[in-house]
């Protein structure tokens, strides 16, 4: 098809006078600079029903009508000149990495000699003029061309061996030449499908995260979409712009919030105080780099990978700016400036409304090793002191989103088993990480936290100062100082937040009511009988005017409009709810909602997670056809690889709240699980699945859920889970002395309800526990627990 032109049966009789469509298309035409060629009858029966329509810079000559007598229709034959454009050419700034010679280099950065004053700067400079010596940047212009890795030398000899063997059949017309064509031909085409087969097999199995795999799949399936920025404002002027929206989004909410009365309150610290960080060993940053990402950030002196390339020759200046700054109680300037990329929140998305994007920061690679070596000495004091929250389940090792949700589901599987109804309360803050008063932090961290003297001055100088500019296609804007908040691209960042929010889980206590945090998260909860209802709503207004109260002195901003009530229950005790369908937050009346999305899994009031199982189900299977389309071209690995990373990960995301659910539902799942097999192993859709599963060694979902939840029992024993899921375990003490009292038991409780209080994880927990052999409840290990654990339930479901 040309340019600017289509071609087509319309089916529209273009010569009626009275096709009122036909009509309204050719008067349509023009105002588009489009005219119709087409003035003769196309079709037998004498009507124009098949139109050329081309645009006004597409010149068509010899346009002929005929009729073939191979259909009713005539053929349309025309001539046009069609000029093929020419590739595009764009301008890269770059160093040329490979052809670094990595002995001169490491003697070069073996010979530093660095300014010990001001050594920051010094290694940053010097290694920069290194960089340039031995990879200058270099400006030329690329022709942008389909890109093509398998077309390998070998392949352009066989094609040249083909052309030469069709121009020796055309030649002579012989049919053993004809042959010899055939043959090369086919080598050729034999050969780019291995080649192609063998190169997307190998890129997809070497690949290191979940991202990098939808961006191979998205190439694969020529879906691969550029970052989204605005088109309506001037390239040159878009960090600008991007730069003031942010901070001029920041500053409004604060007016706002410096405009309400109130101080913040602090409770008293008791304890061992953290005065001083201790210096660290050369040892003790190596393992921290070795163990980090090896992301780059464009304030880097050199890319990471360098660095860890050079690592032995450049360990003891780096350990030695960072006992410098731990010691003097000052953090580089340099490490508190970040780059801020523009990212849309969502792809449907206006492009051209600022507030749709999120700013996303990048720190120096360097500033992140020294702020993991202070979270190291944080974590190890507020772990001394219990100055832990125990239901904040972000930024801590063994909590998730899924032992979070877990926790959240018990209570509210129990309340349902006990004939009561709950409401669960999903509170939302704007932009919190943003607004966080510096201020309050240090006070919060001196007399809440205990950390005084340098410790404290060296939060301090973390906080102060630090700046901020957007960054788009190596356009900068200018810095802004960033007077509020905790950077998100940071590592220390989030966990200050969470310390900083730490006094809000008194508020919620004083009104009786169950809580759970995770970030700037905060879920409530309470329950009661459907005659005390009326009460439990009070409670929970109550409850979210104090936390906005709280918020608000605290410089947080709650926002009402995004907050989510959800009654749960019985079916039948939620219809004699229906009086009451909502209720009032400071202003603001909340309807009750009938289903939530809480942390990425969806919830309804029934807790029958139908919601859930269709948002998977339709997720799962949109992958699984994304997959198919590009099976052809990748290996059983490769296949396997994309199916772990798109399909059974989500299906094992927290299954553990599937347990219990009538096998009608998990079936669904399993469904999913079996035609990905099928899809794996090339096996058409009524083969039996079990031999296939077999084959991959994959666990049916009922399997895999039991194998989630015998885990985390295993881990809450070994005290390596949330207390708040060890607390819900007890073991059994048998009242006689009987050979089964070492048997490691667990108490299973009893329960009203098969519905609920068999799925709550107080029930299941104990039960699959109980049900495991003892040699499998023995393991001396986590990864022997897991391993006998698999071997066991395999043999379990695959040979009864």
């Amino acid at each position: 098809m040309v340019p600017n032109s289509s071609v087509g049966d319309i089916n529209l009789h273009y010569d009626s006078q009275s096709d009122l469509n036909a009509n309204t298309l050719k008067t349509l035409l023009p105002t588009l600079n489009l005219s119709q060629l087409v003035d003769r009858p196309t079709h037998r029966r004498g009507h124009t029903l098949d139109w050329v329509v081309v645009g006004g810079d597409v010149g068509v000559s010899d346009l002929i009508v005929q009729d073939m007598l191979i259909s009713d229709h005539f053929v349309i034959s025309f001539s046009f000149d069609l000029q093929k454009p020419g590739p595009a050419r764009r301008v890269v700034t770059s160093r040329n990495m490979k052809r670094i010679d990595m002995a001169a280099l490491k003697d070069d950065v073996r010979a530093l000699q660095l300014d010990r004053h001001d050594l920051v700067s010094s290694y940053n400079s010097d290694l920069r003029r290194i960089l340039d010596k031995h990879a200058p940047l270099t400006t030329r212009t690329v022709t942008d061309r389909p890109s093509a890795p398998w077309l390998t030398p070998e392949v352009s000899t066989a094609k040249q061996d083909r052309r030469r063997a069709e121009r020796e059949w055309r030649k002579s017309a012989l049919t053993v030449h004809r042959q010899i064509f055939t043959f090369h031909r086919e080598a050729v085409k034999e050969m780019v499908d291995k080649n192609r087969h063998q190169f997307i097999s190998q890129k997809i199995e070497n690949s290191t995260s979940s991202k990098e795999l939808f961006l191979i799949t998205g190439q694969l399936l020529g879906k691969v979409q550029n970052k989204k920025l605005p088109n309506s404002v001037p390239l040159d002027d878009l960090p600008d712009k991007f730069g003031d929206f942010f901070a001029e989004k920041i500053e409004k909410i604060r007016v706002e919030l410096d405009a309400a009365p109130g101080h913040p309150e602090h409770a008293p610290f008791h304890g061992a105080h953290l005065t001083d960080f201790s210096p660290v060993t050369k040892e003790q940053v190596k393992k921290i780099i070795e163990k980090a990402p090896p992301k780059s950030c464009i304030l880097d002196p050199i890319p990471s990978e360098l660095l860890n390339e050079c690592l032995e020759e450049l360990l003891p200046v780096i350990t030695d700016i960072i006992n410098q700054s731990l010691t003097s109680g000052q953090v580089p300037p340099s490490f508190k400036h970040a780059v801020v990329t523009p990212l849309l929140k969502k792809a449907n998305l206006d492009i051209n409304t600022f507030k749709n994007y999120r700013p996303v920061s990048n720190l120096p690679f360097v500033s992140k090793v020294l702020e993991k070596v202070v979270l190291a000495q944080l974590s190890e004091h507020l772990a001394k002191t219990g100055m832990v929250e125990p239901l904040q389940s972000a930024y801590r090792a063994d909590h998730s989103t899924e032992t979070a949700l877990l926790k959240v589901a018990n209570d509210l599987l129990t309340a349902c088993d006990s004939g009561s109804v709950s409401l669960l309360a999903l509170l939302d803050l704007s932009a919190a990480f943003d607004t966080l008063d510096h201020d309050i932090l240090l006070a919060r961290l001196n007399t809440t936290f205990g950390i005084t003297g340098t410790a404290l001055g060296w939060f301090c100088s973390y906080l102060t100062g630090r700046t901020q500019a957007v960054v788009i296609q190596n356009k900068h804007s200018e810095d802004t100082i960033l007077k509020y908040g905790v950077p998100q691209g940071s590592v220390l960042g989030p966990v200050l937040f969470t310390m900083y929010m730490q006094p809000l889980s008194k508020v919620i206590k004083h009104h009786n009511v169950l809580y759970h945090m995770f970030a700037d998260d905060t879920q409530l909860q309470k329950s009661a009988h459907t005659k005390q209802f009326t009460e439990l709503v009070q409670s929970i207004e109550s409850c979210s005017d104090s936390i906005k109260q709280w918020m608000t002195v605290n410089k947080l901003k709650m926002n009402d409009d995004k907050t989510e009530i959800m009654p749960v229950g019985k079916q039948s005790k939620l219809k004699l709810l229906s009086e009451t369908s909502s209720l009032t937050l400071s202003d603001t009346t909340v309807t009750f909602s009938t289903k939530v999305k809480n942390l990425g899994v969806h919830l309804d009031s029934n807790l029958s997670m139908d919601a859930h199982i269709n948002s998977l189900c339709r997720t799962a299977f949109l992958e699984m056809r994304r997959i198919s389309q590009i099976r052809h071209l990748l290996s059983l690995d490769a296949t396997k690889t994309l199916v772990s990373a798109f399909i059974l990960s989500r299906l094992d995301y927290c299954n553990s709240l599937l347990a219990g659910l009538p096998d009608a539902k998990l079936d669904r799942l399993q469904r999913i699980m079996n035609n990905a097999a099928r899809l794996v192993l090339r096996k058409r859709k009524r083969d039996h699945v079990t031999p296939l599963l077999m084959t991959l060694h994959w666990l049916p979902i009922k399997a895999r859920i039991t194998y989630k939840i015998a885990t985390l029992c295993y881990r809450s024993l070994q005290d390596s889970a949330p207390s708040y899921l060890s607390s819900l375990l007890k073991p059994h003490v048998p009242t006689r002395n009987l050979r089964s009292a070492d048997a490691g038991h667990l108490v299973v409780p009893r329960v009203k309800l098969n519905a609920f209080g068999k799925r709550a994880f107080t029930y299941t927990a104990p039960s699959i526990w109980n049900s495991l052999p003892m040699s499998v409840r023995l393991s001396t290990s986590l990864p022997s627990f897991k391993s006998s654990l698999k071997t066991h339930l395999f043999r379990e479901y695959f040979n009864p």
